[in-house]
């Protein structure tokens, strides 16, 4: 554990407790437990980002041990996707205090910061999200234009769509009505036993 864990002002008792143990099992509690630090921390701070890898993207310049966090964190998801994963103390003392390290730069960072800074990340991280969602829209306008002209150009298109028409038309004006009514009856059994049973209790 840093020597000034007191500086951020942050609650390391459980990280403490599981390295104390000086077991594998311990020291892969520990791990878990600094990550919800750092999650906690990363929230505290309203780093954009769904998620912990998205928020650490969104302020990775900030970070002066980039790589040791890197794998810290490829640690952290040994340890939730291989049960059997062993790690030495050593190791795990690293892990930590690249985890710690990236706080406290962050910490650091943000309080140099002017507000229209933070402003200017803050419109560059949505100003990318903005972007990538009208790529996924016209990815989507594109594809459909193709499935259309593929039905209306193509004979093939123009089989597949015919049949496709039969069977929508045979579902909602064949079976649909049949479904409907078995649920409508479900519905009315359902609510008459209703009715039954709390005059039952009134009695």
């Amino acid at each position: 554990m840093p020597d000034d864990a007191n500086k951020l002002n942050l609650n390391w008792s459980a990280v403490e407790k599981a390295l104390a143990e000086g077991t594998f099992s311990g020291y892969k509690i520990g791990i878990l437990e600094t990550e919800k630090v750092f999650a906690n921390f990363l929230e505290e701070k309203r780093i954009p980002g769904r998620g912990v890898d998205a928020k650490i993207k969104y302020v990775a310049n900030f970070f002066s041990r980039a790589e040791q966090l890197k794998y810290g964190r490829e640690m952290y998801k040994k340890i939730i996707n291989q049960p059997h994963f062993e790690i030495s103390h050593e190791e795990t003392k690293q892990v930590v205090s690249a985890y710690w390290q990236a706080m406290l730069d962050l910490e650091e960072a943000l309080a140099t910061l002017s507000r229209w800074q933070k402003f200017n990340l803050r419109f560059k991280y949505f100003l990318a999200r903005v972007i990538k969602k009208i790529k996924l829209i016209a990815l989507g306008l594109m594809s459909l234009m193709a499935l259309v002209l593929f039905f209306y150009e193509t004979q093939i298109g123009a089989k597949v769509a015919s049949w496709l028409g039969r069977g929508v038309h045979y579902l909602v004006f064949t079976i649909g009505p049949w479904i409907l009514g078995a649920a409508l009856a479900v519905f009315l059994l359902w609510l008459g036993f209703k009715v039954l049973g709390k005059k039952r209790r009134e009695f």
